[in-house]
């Protein structure tokens, strides 16, 4: 009788191994889906939304100043973009008012995700 659990023991471990021949990979391009929809700039699409919910308390004058894409690539290189605007964490959301639409936010992540692009 242990024989045959011994036996079986054997059995099942050996069908539990696998080919590396199947696993993907890394960086084989037919692996990964790269990412096909429009390219989110600064300019494009998020300066608007920087004009219209920041730049009356982040203008030009002290402070965080996000008046340029400059100032608005160096905070969001920073994680200072995402932490605020997207995720409402440090000293409050931002802008103060509330949450931004969840629209904007989306475009605020894709823009990010894509490097920041002016």
């Amino acid at each position: 009788m242990k024989n045959l659990l011994a036996f079986i023991s054997i059995l099942l471990l050996v069908s539990c191994s696998y080919n590396k021949g199947e696993l993907p990979i890394p960086g084989d391009d037919e692996t990964i889906t790269p990412y096909v929809g429009p390219v989110i700039t600064y300019t494009s699409h998020v300066k608007s939304y920087i004009d219209n919910n920041c730049t009356s308390c982040h203008g030009a004058s002290g402070g965080v100043s996000l008046g340029t894409y400059a100032e608005v690539k160096s905070q969001a290189d920073a994680g200072k973009i995402l932490a605020r605007a997207i995720n409402g964490s440090g000293s409050g959301p931002m802008p103060p008012s509330g949450l931004m639409p969840q629209t904007t936010l989306d475009t605020l992540q894709f823009w990010l995700d894509q490097g920041s692009p002016q």
